[in-house]
């Protein structure tokens, strides 16, 4: 009963899903429907003037027709055939330019999936499996397939007068020896979705063995760690496996495809055969034969190609599925930069206090609890150290702070308002951040610092000053329009760990965010490198509120409090000099940094 109703639930969700990538095709692209149409149409016709024009023109030599007359059905013919042929042309290049652009627009929708799902879900296996797997539904290829049907369509109707004019009987056998054709073609496309489908994970691993092994940034790990034997066979691995998963696909799909090869040659046994009998035996002309024989050769292709066409179309259904579970995935998981909220509170930006009440945080799909009833407040103005061990929570709070992820308990307020209800846009362009592990783009300097906005000479110069970064660009051949790495420019330069830090922390400058967010914003600086940048402080501050995380607790010295964070709570709050009299976690941590910096021969 249970696989009964399951049955006719799938059977019924076929209009429905049928129904909505319609919707969401002519949402996406309207004109889509127009020229992909009428291209089909055209190309539905070609074949049967082609059969109809060359049947005209045997019947009027082989009845003895004046040439006058027969060129005349000849230059009849070539002139339709022409202008047909030029209208498809002309309709399919407009068909390429759309289709692309509703293809464009629907990878476009995918990358910004990526951008506002929520930031756990954009790495959760299950979400881009799923994604993989979506694919498949692509709204634009199910237009094509539907729009090819009708082509069929018009073809099947074609020949299929002819034939009922002729020979309705041959119809009918030709017929009934092409459905055992379908049927195995059926289970053929079958067997594939469930490979596709099975593949997925691994096509997942090789897609990623094959970006690390030629991707630029690996290219030194791979070199100096000999890791390339390494992922050489784990990339085999996968290979192999999939290989013989298409070995065993490939066993079972033999055998049909070896009986559609048969059925194919008793077709054109049974069609040469039957046309020449009725030919021998008057009943037929060599026009009508010529005619019979190209029709019956279009209508076996236009049957198998119907019904593999209405495979292909049951299985972009089956997708739909996956499709549509996805779309919801994501929209049920986007409500942090998607929120409800349209409404902006009004919060003095320049004059702010954050609040952390009690909050608590467990990662998604995990039970270990990292943060830990977390109550603290930030006046205005502070600058405020956090630190402590690995894996203390130092990070998962600032992205709590980032709005990366909600608070799994308690809240996090800015002059009283939960974060959560400012609109994510509006909150993000308050704050100034540079994250640990950085990211900057195969674009120039400057289109890193100002992205797509408007950019201020003055303030550009002003936040390389005060990153050091001032005399590297001023060297540079095409100061700011230098193009980062070589991904999309042979001229583009590299930046080391450190220069690439400066920069990044150049466009939280620039920004002249209200909060500053700086996430070991030196980790790959030189301890007298990021003296220099830390002796800018306030200059770089400027009275903001400023957050500094990392493990250099030197660092922490200009800070007017620091938080020491232990096993997912707050261990110690004060400024430098008072925790080092209390003697607690911080002390014991500075003293044992401090002996790396000790005074040898009067230089540090």
């Amino acid at each position: 009963m249970g696989k009964r109703t399951e049955k006719r639930r799938i059977v019924m969700g076929k209009p429905g899903n049928t129904a909505y990538l319609l919707r969401y095709a002519w949402g996406k692209c309207k004109l889509l429907f127009f020229t992909t149409s009428l291209k089909y149409i055209f190309s539905a016709v070609l074949p049967l003037i082609g059969i109809v024009g060359l049947g005209s023109v045997v019947d009027a030599l082989v009845t003895g027709k004046p040439a006058k007359e027969v060129c005349g059905v000849i230059v009849v013919y070539l002139a339709v055939n022409l202008a047909v042929s030029l209208s498809k042309t002309g309709i399919t290049y407009l068909d390429n330019i759309v289709m692309r652009k509703a293809s464009d627009i629907t990878q476009l929708d995918y990358m910004s999936d990526c951008v506002f799902i929520n930031y756990h879900y954009a790495e959760d296996g299950s979400i881009l499996d799923l994604k993989k797997k979506s694919i498949s539904a692509h709204p634009v290829w199910f237009l094509d397939s539907l729009f090819k049907l009708l082509l069929y369509l018009v073809q099947f109707a074609g020949v299929a007068y002819l034939f009922v004019t002729l020979s309705p009987w041959f119809v009918l056998l030709i017929i009934l020896t092409s459905s055992v054709s379908v049927l195995l073609n059926f289970r053929k496309q079958r067997l594939d979705f469930d490979f596709s489908n099975a593949q997925t994970p691994d096509n997942r691993k090789l897609e990623y063995l094959f970006r690390v092994m030629s991707d630029y940034k690996y290219a030194k790990d791979i070199r100096v760690g000999q890791a390339s034997e390494f992922l050489s066979r784990k990339y085999h691995t996968v290979l192999e496996r999939q290989i013989e998963s298409l070995r065993v696909l490939s066993q079972k799909k033999i055998g049909m495809d070896i009986i559609s090869c048969v059925i194919t040659v008793v077709q054109s046994v049974l069609m040469y055969g039957f046309f020449s009998y009725q030919v021998s035996a008057g009943q037929l002309g060599i026009a009508e034969y010529t005619v019979l024989i190209g029709a019956t050769t279009l209508l076996l292709s236009v049957l198998f190609n119907f019904f593999d066409c209405i495979g292909k179309i049951k299985k972009t259904l089956d997708y739909t599925d996956l499709f549509r579970e996805y779309r919801k995935k994501v929209a049920d998981n986007s409500d942090i930069a998607l929120g409800k909220y349209d409404y902006t509170p009004e919060i003095d930006w320049k004059n702010i206090r954050i609040i952390f009440s009690h909050v608590s945080f467990t990662y998604p799909g995990s039970d270990r609890r990292i943060l830990h009833d977390i109550d603290f407040s930030i006046e205005p103005g502070e600058k405020i150290g956090i630190v402590g061990l690995n894996g203390s929570g130092k990070t998962t709070l600032i992205k709590l702070l980032c709005r990366l992820y909600d608070p799994t308990d308690g809240v996090i307020t800015v002059n009283g308002v939960n974060i959560k209800t400012i609109p994510y846009g509006e909150y993000m362009r308050h704050l100034g951040i540079v994250l640990q592990d950085f990211c900057l783009f195969a674009y120039s300097i400057k289109e890193n610092i100002v992205f797509d906005g408007d950019p201020s000479s003055e303030k550009m110069q002003r936040s390389f000053k005060q990153t050091g970064l001032e005399e590297k660009i001023s060297r540079l051949p095409n100061g700011i329009d230098t193009v980062i790495y070589k991904f999309l420019d042979d001229n583009g330069i590299e930046f080391s760990g450190g220069e690439g830090q400066k920069l990044a922390l150049a466009r939280a400058i620039y920004k002249n965010a209200d909060v500053m967010i700086l996430d070991e914003p030196t980790s790959t600086l030189d301890p007298i490198a990021e003296y220099e940048l830390f002796s800018q402080l306030s200059d770089i501050s400027n009275g903001k509120t400023t957050l500094f995380i990392s493990h250099r607790l030197s660092s922490t010295r200009f800070c007017d409090r620091i938080f020491v964070l232990s096993g997912g709570q707050i261990a110690e709050i004060g400024n430098h000099e008072s925790l080092i009299k209390s003697g607690g976690i911080y002390a014991e941590m500075f003293a044992a940094q401090a002996k790396y910096y000790e005074r040898t021969g009067g230089k540090t």
